[in-house]
């Protein structure tokens, strides 16, 4: 009877699994300031060497929950007369003391067309995995008064990871389409069944129970834009959307942001079967800071009391990093 127990569940897991591949990739609150972990294309977008930051929170107050570090820069180099965009992109994401992470250089080829460029961009990098992000389960320990944890499948294993993307940008308009791990990297996970261990008190540690079973880090597509409209006072409003999808689960994105002065912004955006963010910036001393909140209405994180994200921005002159010539006095002078 107990086996039959172990193979149900471990049958139930297989089940739900991919099911939660949705959350793999998940919906960031100020996606518009970090268009390059998302779509490679952008990297080189602009005449700076631009270096963004961004410290994430999720589903605060629960044990185990992710915490994620994004941190990209990326600025334009000229070949033959021809400009071109390179990038470097680092994840870390960790879910209590398991941590994956993820590093990647990123290429754009940038061609004027019009009053706008066509920019056409690849990724590659290496992912180094210790858990199975698709694999989030939320528990409740009874014994400490009903605290919910989260758990995930463990796993060893680094991967190769590409991701592409294409997108075309104006003066007032932007938009971009990509695919995020198109090779769809593959590993091994162990389910973690530690309850039903301590229930049925198996001692055989070769049992079923540490067979580890094939999974992947779904393919997803991300497709997103942006206008500009310039209203009076220094006032601008920024509609934009975004919509992420891995054919099982998508997120569409819709987004009002206020910016006045090219120095504080605010708005608000509301996720479809995610929730909503409010969120507020201020750019101080060319340091762009922006802080976003948001609200879950479905899945682990309405267990929650919502997600934080800080995002911090610097943008560099081209030549910030060149020796300076230092000015020399003529010794007819002296």
């Amino acid at each position: 009877m107990r086996k039959w127990r172990i193979y149900f569940t471990i049958i139930l897991q297989l089940c739900i699994v991919p099911l939660l591949h949705a959350q793999w990739e998940i919906p960031i609150g100020q996606y518009w300031d970090i268009k390059s972990y998302h779509n490679p294309s952008f990297a080189g977008e602009t005449n700076y060497i631009r270096t963004t930051m961004l410290y994430s929170n999720k589903w605060t107050g629960i044990e185990n929950a992710p915490v994620r570090i994004i941190l990209t820069a990326d600025m334009p180099i000229e070949i033959l007369n021809q400009r071109h965009g390179i990038g470097v992109l680092v994840l870390t994401e960790n879910i209590g003391e398991l941590r994956n992470s993820n590093l990647a250089a990123q290429y754009s080829f940038i061609q004027p067309i019009g009053n706008g460029t066509l920019n056409i961009g690849l990724q590659a990098g290496v992912y180094d995995l210790n858990y199975d992000a698709g694999a989030l389960i939320l528990t409740t320990d009874s014994l400490q008064k009903n605290n919910k944890k989260i758990m995930a499948n463990p796993t060893k294993k680094q991967l190769a990871d590409f991701s592409a993307g294409l997108s075309w940008s104006s003066k007032n308009f932007y938009s971009g389409l990509s695919i995020m791990h198109i090779n769809q990297p593959h590993f091994y996970s162990i389910p973690r069944l530690e309850e039903i261990k301590n229930e049925t008190a198996i001692p055989n540690e070769n049992s079923v129970l540490e067979d580890s079973f094939k999974t992947n880090i779904p393919r997803t597509y991300f497709l997103t834009a942006q206008y500009n409209i310039s209203l009076f006072n220094s006032l601008k409003i920024e509609p934009m959307i975004s919509v992420m999808s891995n054919k099982i689960q998508t997120y569409a994105q819709a987004t009002l942001r206020l910016e006045h002065g090219n120095k504080y912004s605010g708005g608000f955006s509301y996720i479809s079967d995610y929730g909503y963010t409010f969120f507020a910036g201020a750019t101080i001393r060319g340091a762009q800071l922006g802080y976003s909140y948001t609200r879950h209405n479905i899945g682990i994180g309405k267990e929650s009391s919502g997600s934080h994200e800080i995002l911090l921005k610097y943008d560099f002159p081209l030549d910030y990093f060149k020796p300076k010539s230092q000015p020399h006095k003529s010794i007819r002078l002296l």
